[in-house]
């Protein structure tokens, strides 16, 4: 069940795994360049319309600005047909009198050579000095007729005033008597759109757009460009300051169908490089998903069995490489520490034989040294008795596992040993060991000051003389601890001195000593190392001996 289970999740993976992780990046990544696309897209959509609503402004601007020149260039024309007596005579002569009555009385009339009283002079003046006037009409007070004028028919004609209706691109300037202030009437003068026209395509550009103009009285002048709904365009509205109304817009659909080329071409490109992206991610993938799955059922074999199968590297690339690399020695390395196990746990079994065999021996020895001195004590020997006793407690000591004890334990130890070595040379050897009080329950590594005694009876003392003496002293400093070990025996040569000087400045050591070999190494070395070890930096020790002036060791322990 496992084994399918496994296989199930192995080919699931095949199929799905890397598929999903490639259609989520790819989505991902469409999802970013559409983004940008879209935003291109919008960003030039918004600017186009600024573009358009700023050409409108300018367009509103300079019609207003237009309007206004020829309504003042307008009126200044009607004023002039009415800017003396003598024009105004003539004037209403033309409408009180008959055309050959008109023409008699102009005869007669006797006038400035300077002032012309002929209306169609006047008039046919005005038509020549400017170019934008198409039309005139003269509609007094009181009257019922109007005179109606254009530039193809200069001389004009009376008409009905109820038959009258203003051009639409004309002006209404009302005219009165500059001289009484009396009003006169309206004159209408009529101007070429052409001359708008031109103002506002030398304005808009390539911008097709709406201008129109409506006069005060809510008429329409001039509607340029299409009919545009208001309700649906934004309308631009401006005032000249004589009241005329000018209205621009540009539809919408000309930003629309401006952005929609560009907007399709984006959207062209970026669905053009999807496609490429998509397609070398696919590729890149298939490459990319024939090593994991490689990979995959290689670890698969392996962990069903097939320990000694290995990864091939040869088709891996970058971090599979490195993972193939990686878990291939990794397997060496599991094989080689199974094999190790292996041959450990064979060694341990016989190590544990050997162990339960050995704990035979020492309880046989201890009974048998605790019977002897049972016997001894029964015979009056006590000095006897007490060499059994502190003899049996020295080798308790030996074997037992602590790894540290307390300083009067450790110089406990030294009595004893130091006792039995002086049972051996009686009335030769002396020996005293002092701790300060504060020190007594102090911790120290075991077996760090024994052997710097038993170095002492065994390379130090001088068996033909009878003062020789060992002494340990642990005192309390200020902000240190200090132990001294003294002695007056044989002492070191100068180079041997030099020596375990030397040794004894190192803080690294190449391998820590098992414990089996501490309980067997007796030196000094061994004593520093295992200080260094405990302490670190707050031990050190220095060494001070001459030949046949004994040994000196000075052991300082920093406080905490």
């Amino acid at each position: 069940m496992k084994v399918s289970m496994k296989n199930w999740r192995q080919n699931r993976m095949k199929q799905f795994w890397l598929h999903t992780l490639l259609r989520t990046y790819s989505f991902v990544m469409i999802i970013i360049i559409a983004s940008f696309a879209i935003l291109l897209s919008y960003a030039d959509f918004d600017l186009r319309e600024k573009e358009a609503k700023r050409v409108a402004q300018r367009v509103s601007t300079r019609t207003i600005s237009e309007v206004e020149y020829y309504y003042r260039e307008s009126a200044k024309l009607a004023k002039a047909l009415v800017e003396n007596q003598a024009r105004i005579e003539g004037i209403y002569k033309y409408f009180s009198l008959s055309i050959p009555d008109y023409f008699y009385w102009q005869l007669e009339r006797k006038a400035s050579p300077y002032i012309s009283v002929s209306m169609y002079e006047n008039i046919d003046d005005l038509y020549v000095r400017n170019d934008f006037v198409t039309g005139v009409a003269i509609v007094l007070q009181d009257y019922k007729e109007v005179f109606v004028s254009t530039r193809d028919k200069r001389s004009g004609e009376k008409i009905l005033a109820e038959h009258f209706k203003p051009v639409e691109n004309s002006f209404a300037i009302p005219v009165s008597d500059p001289v009484s202030d009396k009003y006169l009437g309206v004159i209408y003068i009529s101007l070429s759109a052409d001359f708008l026209q031109s103002a506002i395509d030398n304005t808009r550009g390539h911008i097709p757009m709406a201008v129109i103009v409506t006069s005060p009285f809510e008429t329409e002048m001039y509607h340029i460009g299409e009919q545009l709904s208001s309700d649906s365009e934004d309308w631009i509205v401006g005032f000249t300051s004589h009241a005329y109304r000018v209205q621009v817009a540009v539809a919408k659909n000309y930003v629309l169908t401006g952005t929609l080329p560009s907007s399709a071409l984006i959207i062209g490109i970026s669905l053009l490089f999807i496609l490429i992206l998509y397609m070398t991610l696919r590729q890149t993938f298939a490459k990319y998903q024939k090593q994991v799955v490689d990979l995959v059922e290689s670890i698969q074999v392996i962990a069903r069995g097939e320990e000694g199968l290995r990864i091939d590297t040869f088709e891996k690339d970058q971090e599979l490489l490195l993972i193939a690399e990686t878990t291939n020695d990794m397997l060496d390395r599991l094989e080689k520490n199974i094999h190790d196990i292996y041959q450990l746990e064979l060694s341990q079994k016989d190590a544990n034989m050997r162990a339960l065999q050995a704990q035979i021996n020492p309880h046989f020895m201890y009974n048998t040294l605790e019977f002897i001195r049972m016997y001894a004590v029964m015979e009056s020997q006590d000095e006897l008795a007490n060499i059994i006793y502190e003899f049996s407690s020295l080798l308790r000591n030996n074997i037992s596992d602590e790894r540290e004890t307390l300083l009067q334990h450790e110089l406990e130890f030294c009595r004893k040993y130091s006792y039995l070595c002086m049972v051996r040379y009686p009335k030769s050897v002396a020996y005293g060991f002092k701790v300060a009080p504060e020190l007594e329950d102090m911790k120290i590594p075991k077996f760090t000051l024994q052997p710097l005694v038993e170095n002492y009876f065994a390379h130090g003392i001088d068996h033909r003389r009878t003062d020789n003496v060992i002494s340990i002293k642990a005192l309390k400093r200020d902000g240190f601890v200090e132990i001294l070990v003294v002695d007056n025996g044989r002492g070191m040569s100068v180079e041997k001195l030099a020596s375990l000087r030397e040794k004894l400045s190192q803080r690294n050591f190449e391998h820590e000593l098992s414990y089996s070999e501490q309980r067997q190494s007796i030196g000094i070395i061994n004593v520093h190392e295992r200080f260094v070890l405990y302490f670190g930096d707050r031990y050190s020790i220095s060494l001070d001996s001459a030949e046949q002036e004994g040994v000196c060791y000075r052991i300082t322990i920093q406080d905490e």
